[in-house]
């Protein structure tokens, strides 16, 4: 029996009413249930090959009240960190045979975000990747069931939560390298221009203060920027003039800002074309370092220090973390620490005398 052209694609119903049994019948045998007697599993496969029938991935999971796939919650996903997560999340998963969701979450208003985060469970995946980068994403995570498999990468530690791993970027760890690296070259102290949600004790901001304060330089107050390099620009052009960076906690004498610490390397970009605008030269006059070795970091003029971030392989890691817990359940927490690595290029060098 053929289908006609033009007409709908066959669904479970009619595979239900072609082999004469109930839907659930169909239901159970699609997730191979042994409840079936041979006759009625021989005459579903029959109907199923009759009208080239393909079982739906939705259909199936709601049956089984959790679908084999895995879906990623991102405040953002066209941030390079973002998308080279989500690429290793969707590599991983591929291999072993689940399809992956990427949902934005929309983070204006507690409400907005508690949307988000419903419109994906109401698809019932077996588990969930938070790219836990900003507060929005934090605060989704902590909206997610705790009968859900889920993987937070990157943000604080979190404790007591059911069927939670987590991956440490370590974050902190590379923010006091990068800083201690600029100290070591002459720099008295350095001045940072942090993301959205750079905060927290294991974030590359309280490595760039704890670098500072164990070795006894001023702090200079954090400046804040968006995802936007075109603001970082505007930061840039504004420390070209800024000839007092104080230190903000420890006090100290007014001195020349001569090195900056940026979030990420498009931030790092839009500071160094600011300073540039206003005739600073980076890094003869101002040392400019940045944040996950983003492709364009090697090719910039100047080539810019950073610290190398593996996204791809933590998103990988994320999905197998993941796929282990929907296989068992009970497994107790696991937190994962992926290093990052220093790339020292031409943005930075020892201060003018």
């Amino acid at each position: 029996m053929e289908r006609k052209q033009g007409k709908r694609a066959p669904v479970i119903k009619d595979v239900a009413a072609l082999a004469e049994v109930s839907v659930s019948t169909v239901s159970r045998y699609l997730n191979d249930s042994p409840k079936i007697s041979d006759d009625a599993r021989a005459r579903i496969a029959h109907a199923i090959a009759l009208l080239g029938y393909r079982p739906s991935r939705v259909a199936r999971g709601l049956v089984t009240s959790a679908m084999k796939s895995i879906a990623v919650l991102s405040s953002n996903t066209t941030l390079y960190g973002s998308a080279m997560t989500i690429q290793g999340v969707e590599d991983e998963a591929r291999a072993h045979g689940y399809p992956v969701t990427i949902a934005k979450l929309n983070g204006g208003s507690t409400e907005a975000l508690r949307a988000s985060v419903d419109m994906v469970m109401d698809f019932n995946p077996g588990g969930v990747v938070v790219l836990n980068y900003d507060a929005a994403a934090h605060e989704a995570l902590g909206m997610l069931p705790d009968a859900v498999a889920k993987v937070a990468i990157a943000g604080d530690r979190v404790e007591g939560v059911a069927r939670l791993d987590q991956i440490d970027l370590c974050e902190n760890r590379a923010g006091r390298e990068l800083t201690a690296y600029l100290l070591g070259l002459g720099h008295t102290t350095v001045a940072h221009v942090t993301i959205p949600g750079g905060g927290g004790g294991y974030s590359r901001t309280a490595g760039w203060e704890d670098a500072l304060r164990a070795a006894g330089r001023p702090i200079p107050d954090v400046l804040h920027c968006t995802w936007d390099p075109k603001d970082a620009r505007a930061i840039g052009r504004k420390l070209a003039h800024d000839d007092a960076a104080r230190g903000g906690e420890h006090g100290g004498d007014a001195r020349r800002t001569t090195a900056v610490f940026a979030g990420n390397d498009e931030i790092a970009m839009g500071v160094i074309r600011g300073l540039e605008d206003e005739g600073v030269r980076v890094p003869e006059d101002v040392s400019v370092v940045g944040f996950d070795d983003h492709p364009l970091a090697d090719v910039w003029s100047p080539a810019i220090t950073t610290c190398r971030q593996d996204f791809a392989a933590a998103g990988r890691r994320a999905a197998a973390l993941l796929i282990e817990r929907v296989g068992a359940p009970d497994l107790p927490p696991r937190f994962v620490e992926l290093p990052g690595e220093l790339v020292v290029r031409d943005s930075a060098a020892a201060p003018r005398a």
